[in-house]
């Protein structure tokens, strides 16, 4: 778990973690410098703990990525969960996360990363009606979710479990990610399994300070982030950052015309479309499609890589 000034909502997922049908073997906390109450909580919950909690503090802080990969450098599991410090955990959240794992990952050596649909909740803890990936438009089990990853995400780090496997191909995190979560998926679809569990796990809460958050792909919020100029082919610069960073860690692991289409990303124009539709790299839904289409024959992303 990361933490940053979470006093507000803390304490309930704090008690999710405690009330698992499948108790933690350890509990791995970073705290990013927080100024309210925040730490004080956390040294409360781990005195109080039958389990080892393992607590450190940044000051300055790391920042999300960064305190993601040092707390969990320090996880020694087999198997590891991410937190949030302001979701609740459905009691079954690491038991599933955990049986998922072991039913693909054979003697434990192939890299397998769980994840689950979100219940959204809004910052008092009231059911929205509404499911997170629905809201996103997205389709988290695609036949081939590597090409789609390639593009954008399909996993939400709350829910995620993953395995030692994983963990060892993944770290140390190169320079450009964009988010901790998206880059183990990356590598578990590359050279692994990614399974996502039939409910979801985790109630996730929306809030004005969200660090990604599930506003609908159809809304004001959503459709800014789709067709503002400048702010859509930085975030393409990004993504395709990221898809280099795999190429330099997998190479030939990847399949071919995976490898020709990230050869192709410091080119743009139709030169990558094509390395794109030869290698089945299609984002999910008309909006995302429409700016992947425009954004690639432009160009525009190159200035920002």
């Amino acid at each position: 778990m990361c933490t940053c000034n979470g006093e507000r909502w803390l304490e309930e997922q704090l008690a999710s973690i405690e009330q698992q049908t499948l108790p933690p073997d350890e509990v791995v906390i970073g705290d990013d410098a927080s100024r309210d109450g925040t730490y004080g909580l956390l040294q409360d919950f781990s005195r109080r703990m039958p389990f080892p909690v393992h607590l450190t503090r940044h000051d300055p802080p790391l920042g999300v990525v960064e305190n993601f990969e040092f707390t969990l450098s320090r996880a020694r599991g087999k198997y590891v969960a991410f937190a949030d410090q302001d979701d609740i955990w459905l009691p079954e959240r690491l038991e599933r996360g955990v049986a998922a794992i072991q039913a693909l990952e054979g003697n434990g050596d192939v890299p397998v990363l769980s994840h689950a649909d979100l219940i959204l909740m809004d910052a008092e803890g009231r059911d929205l009606g509404r499911r997170f990936l629905a809201t996103r438009g997205l389709d988290a089990q695609p036949r081939d979710p590597l090409r789609v990853l390639l593009r954008h995400n399909l996993v939400t780090g709350c829910s995620v479990t993953i395995n030692r496997a994983l963990i060892e191909r993944a770290r140390p995190f190169p320079e450009n990610l964009v988010m901790h979560d998206w880059w183990l998926a990356l590598v578990a679809a590359a050279i692994g399994k990614i399974t996502l569990m039939d409910e979801p796990l985790v109630r996730y809460r929306q809030h004005d300070h969200n660090v990604v958050g599930a506003p609908p792909l159809v809304s004001a919020t959503g459709l800014s982030r789709v067709l503002s100029v400048t702010s859509a082919r930085q975030a393409l610069a990004a993504v395709y950052r990221q898809d280099l960073e795999l190429g330099n860690l997998l190479g030939d692991e990847l399949p071919p015309d995976i490898q020709r289409f990230i050869e192709a990303i410091p080119h743009g124009g139709w030169k990558l479309y094509r390395a794109a539709a030869r290698a089945g790299i299609r984002p999910q839904g008309i909006l995302r499609r429409i700016r992947f289409l425009f954004e690639t024959i432009g160009s525009g992303y190159r200035r920002h890589l």
